[in-house]
């Protein structure tokens, strides 16, 4: 089988496609800036450095939210005869952080407080109402970008003036205590949490982002941790993916990365995330591939069975037209025998 890992080039990314080399036949590692979409009446073409794509087994889609909409465009023009890991719709909640945030919240899952504001005016507002410290941010970002604190209301007014430069919504959540600064990291893959691990935020920082000079530290998920992270990205439509958690009394969704970091994890969790992300493409893309079949083959019998009832059909109108035919010559061979004298007489009034 061939499989195609869709990306930046990062280190995660080349990192994977050395491990599928052990399960897949042909592994492609193609750079999503390459891809164009193509639209054709009745056709979606996929093209990759200017030529048609490759036939591939299965594709997994990584990389940057700036390209969210290219992602969603290329998974939902290939993922019907193609096994890919994320839905097309994954591309635009999963890299939203708000939209995340309300689909899970939709579905019952739990949330921070948080409020969205499509203008610098509605935030102001919205200022003079939450308790502070407070978490200011983009809807979009990663590494932590774009992401401020504020312990007062003069603070927040402060950090707005610096976000209004960006001239995009705002999203404000109310801060949640956490065990020494920190949040929680699961790689999901399929339906199960492969590893997990604390991000631990740098002295005098609120960002655990490890670019922004967070560290990693081992850490146990619980139940309820396990069944967040697992049900978020489920509803989100990731079969891979970070889930973020903060590690607190009521564990909460904060943000859900489509394109996690599975570099050195092993390092940290003991777990060879790499062997079992490969290991979970292959055998997803195998069930996807006998379901497909499956379906095909239903789709072959339930055409013959049509065409089987339509020539039935055909064999019994044949059969009905010769049976009429027959009668009408035998009753036309007896009326020319019989005596017209004998028939019946007919009286009209």
């Amino acid at each position: 089988m061939k499989i195609g890992i869709i990306s930046l080039g990062g280190k995660s990314s080349l990192e994977l496609a050395k491990a599928c080399k052990k399960y897949f036949g042909s592994v492609g590692i193609l750079n999503l800036k390459d891809f164009k979409v193509k639209l054709t009446e009745g056709k979606i073409n996929v093209h990759y450095e200017g030529g048609d794509l490759e036939e591939y087994d299965c594709l997994y889609v990584r990389g940057s939210f700036k390209y969210g909409l290219l992602q969603r465009a290329i998974t939902r023009a290939l993922n019907k005869n193609i096994y890919m890991p994320i839905k097309p719709q994954a591309f635009t909640i999963g890299h939203d952080k708000f939209l995340t945030l309300l689909e899970l919240q939709k579905n019952k899952l739990s949330v921070p407080k948080t409020y969205y504001a499509g203008t610098t005016k509605t935030a102001k507002e919205i200022l003079k109402e939450v308790n502070y410290p407070i978490i200011m941010k983009l809807q979009e970002g990663t590494h932590g970008k774009g992401v401020m604190i504020a312990e007062t209301l003069k603070s927040a007014k402060t950090v707005l003036d610096l976000l209004e430069g960006f001239k995009k919504p705002y999203i404000i959540q109310e801060f949640v205590p956490t065990e020494g600064t920190s949040d929680i990291r699961a790689i999901v893959c399929g339906n199960k949490v492969l590893a997990s691990y604390k991000r631990v935020a740098a002295e005098d920082e609120i960002r655990t982002n490890i670019h922004s000079g967070g560290k990693r530290e081992k850490h146990e998920l619980s139940k309820e941790e396990e069944k967040l992270a697992i049900a978020s990205a489920k509803i989100v439509g990731c079969e891979i993916c970070g889930v973020d958690i903060l590690n607190a009394k009521e564990p909460s969704v904060i943000e859900i990365n489509l394109s996690p970091s599975l570099y050195s994890v092993e390092e940290i969790s003991g777990v060879n995330v790499m062997k079992k992300i490969a290991q979970c493409l292959y055998n997803q893309t195998i069930k996807f591939k006998e379901k497909k079949e499956k379906k095909m083959m239903e789709k072959i019998e339930k055409k013959n069975e049509k065409n089987e009832k339509n020539d039935n059909h055909l064999d019994d109108n044949s059969k009905t037209k010769s049976s009429s035919k027959k009668r009408f010559s035998l009753l036309s061979n007896l009326i020319s025998k019989s005596n017209p004298l004998t028939w019946p007489k007919i009286i009209f009034g």
